[in-house]
């Protein structure tokens, strides 16, 4: 697992020691950024993230190593928020970070508004649709702000009337939605 592109580009991160984490290939990462840079949305550059569902924090790495603004990772276990500190000081970046250990469904208090949120949950555990519902109803995104999904090819999701479906890309087992939110 390694950082694609950017100004930390090639720097290995520390992977995942059980299988409780799934992270994103980097073939997914970098075909994901492609888009987000070259054509969805506004780019990564100057961006506030949420990385909901963090795992080893490659999602929002990548972005801070593509000049993201800030990035603020959530997990509710205890041993990812781990990890994905232990790769936020390898890539020397805390000052644009922060990390909390909740479960999206607890997401009340103000966090601010984001540019972009990467929804990476477990696989078939139906907890795309419930955090799309709570990033609506706790105001988490900028008008216009994009949803970057990922989920199981063979999984049906309900994006909800508050997001806008841009752009999808199948990548074997895994599928990419680019969501634009719309109220």
């Amino acid at each position: 697992m390694r950082i694609i592109g950017g100004k930390h580009r090639g720097k290995k991160l520390n992977a995942p020691q059980s299988r409780h984490i799934r992270p994103t290939t980097d073939r997914m990462r970098e075909s994901l950024f492609n888009m987000l840079e070259h054509g969805t949305g506004s780019g990564i550059r100057g961006a506030n993230i949420l990385d909901l569902f963090a795992g080893s924090g490659a999602l929002g790495l990548e972005a801070i190593s593509r000049d993201a603004h800030h990035v603020t990772f959530i997990d509710k276990d205890p041993r990812s928020i781990k990890l994905v500190k232990q790769n936020i000081d390898l890539l020397n970046c805390a000052d644009n970070t922060s990390c909390l250990t909740m479960d999206y469904e607890n997401i009340t208090k103000p966090l601010g508004k984001f540019d972009l949120i990467f929804i990476d949950p477990p696989y078939h555990k139906e907890m795309i649709t419930p955090a799309l519902q709570v990033i609506h109803q706790q105001n988490l995104m900028n008008k216009n702000g994009l949803a970057i999904i990922e989920y199981a090819t063979d999984e049906d999701i309900d994006f909800n009337d508050h997001f806008d479906q841009l752009k999808l890309r199948k990548m074997g087992d895994a599928t990419f939605s680019i969501l634009e939110y719309a109220s």
